[in-house]
């Protein structure tokens, strides 16, 4: 069995929705090579431990070395009345270099590179529309801290964005600097909706992880 969720991982629950605080390095649903560890894996386990009879249904997802929250229903229309409306989605960022304005949209199609399964491009023949804001929030020698907020969610598309500036995420060896995969400086702090039983605006947030905020000096 997978290990347990342990309690700080549970950023929000009730009778309908979970979310989690995912670190780093596990992923959201199981592959065929990979069970047992993944957050699908840990939700279930907790169930189970917990008595709870749910569904485990995703609602949000977020790449394998991306940390935050991801959002879970217990069931299927509950689910379905999530992915009807625009949830918030915020990011904290951390990318190379010193940004010349203090915030800015990039709008720009993103498209799966060809001759890639993995790494995507801006594309502006083929590309599907994409827009990212982002605001900076703290300037360092060499790294510049953002908020980032999507307004789209393509598939690595805050990496893609943010390389096509010319300003790669810290550690993102697939936009950024050659090498394998590692755990790029980006982390899912802050989620807002409506929730789709009760009506009642909810705000969910949680701050950079501690590997994080080691590369801030």
């Amino acid at each position: 069995m997978a290990a347990i969720l342990s309690p700080s991982m549970v950023a929000y629950e009730d009778d309908f929705l979970l979310i989690i605080d995912k670190p780093a390095g596990m992923l959201v649903h199981p592959t065929v090579s990979e069970r047992g560890t993944t957050l699908y894996d840990y939700v279930k386990a907790y169930y189970e431990a917990n008595g709870i009879d749910a569904g485990i249904h995703p609602v949000s997802r977020l790449d394998r070395n991306t940390s935050g929250l991801v959002i879970f229903a217990k069931e299927p229309v509950v689910q379905h009345w999530l992915s009807q409306q625009q949830v918030e989605k915020e990011y904290l960022a951390l990318a190379c270099g010193r940004f010349e304005h203090s915030e800015g949209i990039i709008e720009a199609p993103i498209a799966r590179k060809e001759g890639s399964i993995i790494e995507r491009c801006v594309d502006y023949e083929c590309g599907k529309y994409a827009k990212t804001a982002y605001e900076v929030l703290a300037s360092y020698s060499n790294h510049t801290l953002l908020k980032v907020r999507l307004f789209t969610g393509r598939t690595h598309q805050i990496r893609v964005h943010l390389a096509s500036i010319g300003h790669p995420l810290v550690n993102d060896n697939l936009y950024g600097t050659p090498g394998p995969q590692a755990r790029h400086a980006l982390h899912a702090y802050r989620l807002a909706f409506k929730h789709p039983v009760s009506d009642v605006f909810l705000e969910i947030t949680r701050s950079l992880p501690n590997d994080l905020l080691k590369l801030l000096y």
